[in-house]
Formats: C-alpha cells, sequence, structure tokens
C-alpha cells in the first residue's frame, strides 16, 4: 500500500473492506447458453473473409511480384537488429499497404476464431 498515491488510498481501503463472494454455482453455464443462443455468428464469419480475404490476396501478390525486396529488406533489418551491420547506414522501406495488410489479416483472424468459438459453445453446453 506504500506504492499508492493519497487519492488511491481512500478507494483502496474501501475496495479491500468489500467480503469476496463467489459467483453462484451455475452462473458461467447460464451466461455461455445465453452467449450461445444469440444466432449472429454468420456476420461474424461475413465480416472475418471481408477483412482478411483481400488483405490476404494482397499479401500474397507483393510477394510474388516484390519478393525479392521484401527478403531483402527484411534481411537488413534482421542483420540491424543483430547488430551485424551499422544501423545508422542502413536503410530499408516499410511498405505501409503491407503492414495495414497484415493488421487487417490478423484483425479476420481475431473474428473468425471468435466465431469459431461462439460456434463451437454451442455443441459443449447441454441446453
Amino acid at each position: 500500500m506504500q506504492d499508492l498515491e493519497r487519492r488511491e488510498k481512500d478507494i483502496h481501503r474501501v475496495l479491500s473492506a468489500v467480503r469476496p463472494e463467489p459467483l453462484p454455482v451455475g452462473f458461467r453455464d447460464a451466461v455461455m447458453r445465453r452467449i450461445s443462443a444469440d444466432r449472429g455468428v454468420a456476420w461474424e464469419w461475413i465480416a472475418a473473409a471481408a477483412l482478411a480475404v483481400p488483405s490476404l490476396g494482397y499479401l500474397i501478390w507483393a510477394v510474388l511480384v516484390h519478393g525479392a525486396d521484401l527478403a531483402n529488406g527484411m534481411d537488413r533489418v534482421i542483420a540491424a537488429a543483430q547488430g551485424l551491420e551499422d544501423a545508422s547506414s542502413t536503410a530499408f522501406f516499410v511498405d505501409g499497404l503491407l503492414v495495414i495488410a497484415v493488421a487487417l489479416v490478423g484483425l479476420g483472424s481475431l473474428i473468425a476464431t471468435h466465431a469459431l468459438l461462439r460456434g463451437s459453445g454451442r455443441q459443449a453446453l447441454p441446453r
């Protein structure tokens, strides 16, 4: 409690005085049943595909057309990070669209994973 500021100590004192209460039996199952009862999984798959497929297409195109440049730039970055080259003289180009495409593929994968988990939750829980 010594690392808290003066304003935080009062809040900490109030919150630490509250006795912890366990969740009621079956609370988690009830919440999961309610979540899995929603039928909105289809829009998640559509959103995931809309984000990931064009971005993945762009990434594949970029590797096919500029693969040697990308590999060369990556080699320079890794060599500079390891200290094998003088970092001040190392030059490489970062394509903003490439970074955005990677981020969109990751976001689409995250949404697809959520849809997959919601869809599998329906079968795992008894009704």
